[in-house]
């Protein structure tokens, strides 16, 4: 992973105009941008970043006047080969079975693969992205589909020799020659057994698929032998459950689907890796050049790469609980497709900074260079998961929402929105909150407080008791009662803004002979038990000089 300096200072952002310039010189009627994701379990948001991708290209299609559409394929035809740590379902019975044949376990969707898609889909209003979602099940069911399934067997041979040229062109010469010998007997697809329901048996690395083993085109008929139960037959191409390998599987897809551009992952995208494959089989075999191809790096977390069926996910609605979509956007976009990007949950609050500075650019509202504000005219809208707002929307200060949301319990709903609305007032120079920036404050919230229990530092975390603990009563000295007497007599004054008050807390403490430190300490202890925490002036007028006040004097 590249080191997070790089990922933050630095905008990659011109393979935005030379994708969709490339995209253009296609020239057809409509523009269909495919995205696609197997369900073998919850789907990360790693491949948000794809979607995003895509919704990018149509977006800047949209604006140069084209007809521009995206496709999100479901592989949930795929054949069960492991199931991920949480899965609660029996990987004996369901292996080797298409994920569209695997039941719910929580009941709440018609498969396995529909659930763990729906997971993904459920967030795309958030995220701002509305591909048309089409399952790889259901495709296989279009006539159009089997004709290409039939197309594909008919030219069995000439997919044998792109696959030894590309799959093998990096063997030694024992592995080409073993290669070559079990191509003699290959066909591109499989059946799914009328008998078991499997597609293949076996777990990884001992599969051995029910392919195909002969296909007439006189008469439509094919041939199989079931290796998991040992059903064999011969029948009519169009009375059978066919699906393609893998690697003839997609570049049919384009096919069927009409697709424009697609964008992939490092892992297909490589020179001569099964992008390009796919590539070769729409010439030599559907007679068309394929879609425009969009490597990207992945999104690690972390600094781990993430892995469904490792268990390895964080997923889109875990970003949605502690962060705003269009920061992620903003994250994504602004990183060059070829530069990993790893998650660093702890450093969101500052990231959230990072964004805000740069929507106030857009809106001229932070000093910024030319070249920056070019960026953020470009940039920013993109961001967006829906419209651009005519005006800037006050935000809160993201820090400042961390500690407020965990005094909710301690002040009252209705205390904390005042507090908030009077941090926006002060911030910005406004005498009163805008609708939509009131709306905003409850979600900023719930993400902060989330993100502080669940992955902020100690320092982050507070917790209120409704008492002063004895242990820290009995600590008290007389030189803290002197300093705490004292101070109740600033707090008891005029009201003070936070770094009034915070100076003032110096003040008392060298007016008893009490050090800075300690005086500070015996603060927090009284508030949050604990020898530090946020910075007290703002903390102090956040809890309100009346709690305060009853809290000092329920020690004196």
């Amino acid at each position: 992973m590249p080191p997070e300096d790089s990922q933050e200072d630095e905008f990659s952002i011109h393979w935005i105009s030379d994708i969709v310039n490339e995209v253009l010189e296609r020239d057809v009627s409509v523009y269909r941008i495919s995205t696609g994701k197997s369900t073998s379990g919850s789907i990360h948001i790693g491949f948000v970043r794809e979607l995003i991708i895509a919704d990018v290209i149509k977006r800047k299609l949209l604006e140069a006047g084209k007809n521009a559409h995206t496709l999100l394929v479901i592989d949930d035809f795929d054949p069960v080969r492991s199931f991920p740590p949480s899965v609660s379902l029996s990987l004996e019975e369901w292996l080797g079975k298409p994920y569209s044949d695997v039941p719910d376990e929580f009941g709440c969707c018609e498969s396995f693969g529909a659930h763990s898609a729906r997971e993904l889909i459920d967030t795309f209003p958030e995220f701002g992205v509305n591909p048309e979602t089409i399952w790889q099940s259901k495709i296989y069911e279009l006539p159009e589909m089997l004709e290409a399934v039939r197309t594909s067997l008919k030219h069995t041979e000439t997919i044998r020799k792109i696959l030894i040229d590309y799959v093998a062109r990096d063997f030694n010469d024992e592995q080409k020659a073993d290669y070559i010998e079990s191509m003699k007997t290959w066909y591109p697809g499989s059946v799914i057994c009328p008998s078991c329901g499997r597609i293949q048996s076996g777990a990884k690395g001992a599969i051995v698929p029910n392919r195909i083993t002969n296909y007439d085109p006189t008469t439509d008929k094919v041939t199989f032998s079931c290796p998991s139960c040992g059903h064999s037959a011969e029948a009519l191409l169009s009375d059978l459950r066919v699906k393609l390998s893998w690697r003839v599987d997609w570049p049919v897809k384009w096919y069927v689907l009409n697709v424009t551009c697609e964008p992939a992952g490092k892992d297909h995208s490589v020179k001569g890796g099964s992008f390009d494959t796919g590539l070769e089989i729409s010439k030599q075999v559907f007679g068309w050049d394929g879609p425009v191809k969009v490597p990207f790096e992945w999104v690690g977390i972390g600094g781990r790469d993430m892995a469904t069926s490792e268990g390895i996910v964080f997923l889109p609605k875990d970003w949605l609980a502690i962060a705003p979509p269009e920061l992620f956007r903003y994250l994504m976009l602004k990183t060059g497709l070829t530069r990993a990007y790893d998650i660093r949950t702890e450093r969101i609050p500052d990231l959230v900074d990072e964004f805000e500075r740069f929507e106030r650019v857009y809106y001229g509202l932070e000093v910024a260079s030319e070249e920056q504000k070019t960026i953020a005219k470009l940039l920013y809208p993109l961001c967006l998961p829906g419209d651009v707002a005519q005006e800037y929307i006050p935000k809160l200060p993201f820090k400042f929402a961390i500690i407020t949301s965990q005094m909710e319990e301690i002040l009252g709903t209705k205390t904390i929105l005042e507090r908030c609305e009077m941090v926006l007032k002060k911030q910005y120079g406004i005498e009163k909150v805008p609708t939509d920036a009131k709306e905003l404050i409850p979600i900023r919230l719930r993400r902060a407080k989330n993100w502080a229990l669940e992955y902020g530092s100690e320092r982050d975390k507070v917790e209120v008791s409704e008492t002063v603990p004895k242990e820290i009563k009995a600590t008290l000295t007389d030189d803290d009662r002197a300093f705490l007497k004292k101070f109740v007599e600033v707090l008891k004054g005029t009201p003070l803004d936070d770094e009034e008050l915070q100076g003032k807390v110096f003040e008392t403490a060298r007016d008893v002979g009490l050090k800075d430190k300690r005086a500070f300490i015996v603060l927090y202890r009284i508030l949050i038990s604990r020898k530090s925490g946020p910075r007290l002036g703002g903390f102090l007028n956040l809890l309100g000089n009346e709690w305060v006040l009853d809290r000092i004097l329920s020690v004196l």
